[in-house]
């Protein structure tokens, strides 16, 4: 099992410094970089977002927690002859770049500065980067790549239309939702509670961006969650109680398949329009 955490995620704006000023005033980020082509926000020592010019998802990179792990997975790339080129970037040691099936660009890297995360900030600010959903038209498929070539174990399947995919003791790190073509359908920030859940709400209500979706809570993963928007459109969560899996403790069982229906991704009920399309056809 690959033994890894989401470092960044990497984004495309129409209006990148309207759009870093959206992830400053709004989500509590500090810019780390502000000079185009790429801006960079932590949450306190590396960079958990860059905005870059243009449109839909630049990349997203995963932190490896040591060496052996870096090893093992570029032997893994190479074995499946995954094309790899260097990423080099000051805050993010040996990185390497690759592309999955779909599309989507992946960094790698070894362990970077965390200072600042994980701390309760009174609702104005996240704990940490969690996850991030891809969109697939053949979600089975990519589900395989992620399992065979990159190490991640399946923690829940929704029939062939959602996989929750983990590589550390999270739920999952990736997950793959069907769609039309590859990209991005949301990720996601850690935050401590329900009453942290609570206190964003209002704080959201005060910015004037509503809720789009939430409060509720996911069937795979069991996590609180609410879902809001930024300026391009991007579907940002924010989630806490996620369940977690004990690996090096207990042996589990083959992945749960959770039925094909909205009450799956939102057990207290209600889905916005963008999500319906899971849902199984009636008989």
């Amino acid at each position: 099992m690959l033994q890894a955490k989401l470092s960044h995620v990497a984004l495309r704006s129409a209006d990148p410094a309207g759009t870093r000023q959206f992830y400053e005033d709004v989500v509590g980020l500090r810019t780390v970089v502000a000079d185009r082509p790429r801006a960079q926000l932590a949450l306190g020592g590396a960079h958990v977002v860059e905005l870059h010019d243009g449109q839909g998802l630049d990349h997203f990179a995963l932190e490896v927690v040591d060496q052996a792990q870096f090893r093992a997975l570029s032997e893994r790339l190479s074995a499946h002859g995954i094309a790899v080129a260097p990423a080099a970037d000051a805050d993010h040691p040996d990185g390497i770049r690759f592309a999955d099936p779909e599309g989507h660009v992946i960094e790698v890297h070894g362990r970077i500065d965390r200072t600042g995360e994980g701390v309760r900030a009174d609702g104005r600010r996240p704990t940490g980067l969690h996850h991030i959903t891809l969109t697939s038209p053949d979600v089975p498929a990519l589900t395989a790549f992620y399992r065979d070539v990159l190490g991640f174990v399946v923690s829940d399947r929704m029939a062939d239309r959602f996989a929750w995919m983990r590589c550390n003791r999270e739920h999952h790190t990736v997950a793959i939702v069907q769609g039309e073509v590859g990209g991005l359908d949301h990720y996601c920030f850690e935050v401590s509670d329900w009453e942290d859940v609570k206190d964003w709400c209002d704080l959201l209500a005060v910015r004037d961006v509503p809720v789009s979706w939430g409060p509720g809570r996911h069937g795979p993963g069991n996590n609180v969650f609410i879902m809001f928007d930024d300026p391009d459109g991007v579907h940002i969560e924010l989630s806490c109680e996620m369940e977690r899996f004990w690996d090096d403790r207990v042996e589990y069982p083959e992945p749960r398949n959770w039925a094909a229906e909205l009450r799956t991704v939102n057990l207290w009920g209600p889905a916005p329009e963008w999500r319906r399309p899971l849902e199984a056809p009636a008989a």
